[in-house]
């Protein structure tokens, strides 16, 4: 599993659906079961709070 830090920039990458949104993470937090919390932020306009588990396998990418 990858490791992010707050205030990255992140896509969620999806194959099923768009992954052309970007996040900056807000917050995180480790879960007792091994996962991770995160509570992304979009970069648009009218921004919107997203909260997104991640277990084992990482779908999320880092963008520079």
């Amino acid at each position: 599993m990858s490791v992010f830090n707050r205030g990255e920039r992140v896509r969620i990458i999806d194959p099923e659906k768009n992954s052309s949104d970007v996040y900056r993470i807000r917050d995180m937090k480790k879960i007792r079961n091994g996962g991770t919390l995160y509570l992304l932020k979009s970069l648009e306009k009218n921004p919107v709070l997203r909260l997104h588990y991640e277990g084992r396998e990482s779908l999320l990418e880092r963008i520079y």
